[in-house]
């Protein structure tokens, strides 16, 4: 019986992007063999982004939308729609199209395939991955952001290339009986710190530019996520 992937997509606002998304996500994961549903979480996107998903799961089965009124967050949104898959495998991927669906079998097949990787996390630090015109501005948010991980987290930061990615799928029982709680955007960087895993694979691809909507990572996020960092680094020193 084959694996079945829950990927959860975290929606405000991509009203321009999730249909085109969707439909490269299941183009990509019918050639596999694969059973997988496509959980859209979106909160209560003025633009109407919600609608389209509820069209979407209307012409779909294997689509499904979770509707948050009162909660807002990116971090929260993939929890939520982790709480209510169906799925072994667990993922998650943006809905600004600068993630590749293209890639998802190649990922699940490292899981399926390899029974010590319990993660597999889509990079742009390893050979063949990268940025498509990359800015000054991208590079110095990036570079700071790993300055400051490599330093309050040194471990998880020299383990995994691109612990920052927030591309990436995972078996349930990475996460099972954890209580998440991350905040801002990544992650991915919880789950590493909180997880019990034996082996992440990370798989190169090129971090692409956002070609519709505007981004909702600004000065306020960079905030958030050093003191995730500084959360996480009290979590482990209280485990080891």
């Amino acid at each position: 019986m084959p694996l079945k992937l829950s990927l959860v997509i975290p929606t405000y606002n991509e009203s321009a992007n999730l249909e085109k998304l969707c439909r490269k996500i299941v183009n990509s994961l019918d050639g596999g063999n694969f059973d997988f549903e496509i959980i859209i979480v979106d909160d209560n996107s003025p633009d109407g982004t919600w609608r389209i998903a509820e069209g979407l799961a209307k012409g779909d089965l294997r689509i499904r939308l979770v509707r948050r009124i009162s909660t807002k967050g990116l971090a929260s949104a993939v929890i939520d729609g982790w709480k209510v898959s169906r799925g072994q495998i667990l993922g998650v991927i943006d809905a600004d199209m600068q993630h590749p669906a293209e890639i998802l079998t190649e990922m699940l097949n490292q899981v399926s395939h390899h029974q010590e990787i319990d993660i597999v996390v889509a990079s742009r630090y390893v050979a063949g991955g990268g940025f498509q015109n990359k800015s000054f501005w991208q590079a110095f948010k990036s570079g700071l952001a790993i300055f400051l991980g490599v330093r309050l987290l040194p471990k998880i930061f020299k383990s995994v290339k691109d612990p920052l990615s927030g591309y990436f799928i995972l078996r349930k029982e990475v996460i099972t009986a954890k209580q998440l709680r991350p905040m801002g955007y990544k992650i991915l960087l919880e789950v590493l710190v909180m997880g019990n895993y034996k082996k992440v694979y990370e798989h190169p691809y090129l971090f692409a530019q956002r070609q519709a909507g505007k981004t909702k990572a600004g000065w306020k996020q960079h905030f958030i996520y050093l003191l995730q960092l500084f959360k996480l680094k009290n979590y482990r020193l209280g485990h080891f």
